[in-house]
């Protein structure tokens, strides 16, 4: 335990010496008060409604924006790792390395986007009042949960990439493909699929892509399915009220899964 918290504390240091959580602590706060003021401007004095529907813009924001952010840093800070020669050599475990590393990158850039979305929620809650307030701390959660598993992936393409510029170009591939390509891929599956069949199909695909999980449980939490698109459709057909359930699952599947290929990689890596 006494190795854990002095790797924690020597990553989370380097983690907040750094530019990348700062800047975006800032250029979060900055954009999503231009999406609250926005919203709220379109739509007047709406109470329990402008939280909801600034909200639902709000998490477009993050799933395009956070998984974007965290696949780059844990690509960065991945790759990274293959020049821990000195901590490799003491008497601690690799898959504590990776672990630390992504616990302290996790708490930087989640205490960011806290800071960035309580910003938003602050005016929202001084022009509308606090009505479904409780529905908007439900979103954080979604959005930490979406940064978590897309930085533990982004880490496991940095350790298995071994180059800084190889890593950060696959996680551009990366969440090209989980934000456009899955959802093309959908398309192709509606045209050949017969509507009784693609349901489960439909529902595997969504909880096989992290973004599109986020997605789905963000506008159940604001009573939205009906603009989930065909996948959160699917699984509402299929699971019902339990997709969320599903969904959350899903993200924190996502998180241990590549957390634990990352360690495993690292472990037999020759550095």
């Amino acid at each position: 335990m006494s190795h854990a918290g002095a790797l924690f504390r020597f990553e989370l240091a380097a983690a907040l010496r750094g530019r990348t959580a700062p800047l975006f602590a800032i250029g979060f706060a900055a954009v999503s008060l231009a999406v609250a003021l926005v919203g709220l401007s379109a739509g007047g004095a709406m109470a329990m409604q402008g939280f909801a529907r600034t909200s639902a813009s709000l998490l477009q924001l993050v799933i395009w924006v956070v998984p974007m952010l965290a696949l780059l840093t844990g690509a960065a800070v991945g790759s990274e790792c293959q020049d821990l020669e000195l901590i490799a050599a003491l008497p601690v475990s690799r898959r504590l390395v990776v672990i630390s590393r992504w616990l302290a990158w996790s708490v930087a850039l989640g205490a960011a986007l806290l800071v960035g979305l309580g910003a938003a929620g602050i005016a929202i809650a001084a022009t509308t009042g606090t009505a479904d307030g409780w529905r908007y701390l439900r979103l954080l959660g979604v959005a930490l949960l979406v940064l978590t598993a897309t930085l533990a992936l982004g880490i496991w393409i940095g350790v298995a990439s071994r180059s800084r510029l190889r890593a950060v170009a696959i996680a551009v591939g990366i969440w090209f493909a989980l934000v456009i390509g899955v959802d093309l891929a959908v398309i192709g599956l509606l045209a050949v699929l017969p509507p009784g069949q693609a349901s489960w199909w439909l529902s595997l695909l969504l909880m096989a892509d992290p973004v599109d999980s986020a997605r789905a449980l963000g506008l159940s939490l604001f009573h939205a399915d009906v603009v989930a698109g065909p996948t959160g459709a699917a699984l509402h057909r299929v699971l019902g009220g339990a997709g969320a359930w599903a969904l959350a699952g899903a993200l924190v599947a996502w998180t241990v899964g590549p957390l634990w290929l990352a360690g495993r990689r690292y472990a037999r890596a020759d550095l």
